[in-house]
């Protein structure tokens, strides 16, 4: 198993667990413009993950993710699980067969995960209401560090502060999508569940690199 190949595999497998311990506060927003059962299906989706990724350590980077994506669409139900399925799918598409993935590359697997997820999302886009609203932010200020010459880790403390702002916006926001959409104005002043999934993501992989998991960050350039 490849550098790239383990560290792939352990950040799977960190963000899966702060997605799960999250179960409760994702529920809690999602009650109160949605259907309640975003931490429920989250928690369900990515302890899937986890009992998979031990069968996936001899798997090419793109398969990892392919599978991942597959193994999600089996196991949470509905418009969420498809999006999710789709992003990773995108992301194991845009790495294809390739056994080592330079930092300088990431931003582009991540933009194949973005549109993937607005695709399927019908055409979701920033101000929406949704994920969106942190995930492409984000996506834009990993690439525009990495552009810039910074490292992982100033890059993805400048992706997850993007998230979060762009979570922050969407309590103000009329939600356009989805079952909040119905409830019109009154979805104004509560934070989209979903843009909150993708702020412990990214902050998970901020954590994850923080902690030294990564064995030496120049090995990822």
């Amino acid at each position: 198993m490849s550098e790239n190949q383990e560290l792939l595999l352990g950040l799977l497998e960190a963000i899966s667990q702060k997605l799960i311990a999250s179960e409760a506060t994702l529920t809690e927003l999602d009650s109160a413009i949605g259907d309640g059962d975003c931490g429920a299906t989250i928690k369900k989706g990515f302890e899937s993950i986890l009992e998979k990724l031990p069968s996936l350590k001899e798997q090419p980077m793109g398969s990892i993710l392919k599978q991942i994506g597959m193994t999600i669409s089996s196991n949470v139900g509905g418009v969420s699980g498809a999006i999710y399925a789709t992003g990773f799918m995108r992301a194991g598409k845009a790495i294809a067969d390739k056994e080592h993935i330079s930092l300088s590359e990431v931003p582009e697997i991540l933009k194949a995960a973005l549109e993937g997820v607005k695709e399927r999302g019908e055409g979701t886009k920033v101000g929406d209401k949704t994920m969106v609203d942190a995930l492409e932010p984000a996506i834009n200020a990993f690439g525009d560090a990495i552009t810039e010459g910074s490292g992982v880790m100033v890059a993805l403390e400048k992706t997850l502060d993007a998230a979060k702002k762009g979570s922050d916006s969407t309590i103000n926001l009329q939600a356009k999508k989805g079952r909040a959409s119905y409830l019109g104005e009154r979805s104004i002043g509560h934070r989209d569940a979903g843009s909150l999934v993708i702020c412990l993501m990214f902050e998970a992989a901020y954590d994850f690199f923080k902690k030294g998991e990564m064995k030496n960050e120049k090995d990822y350039q």
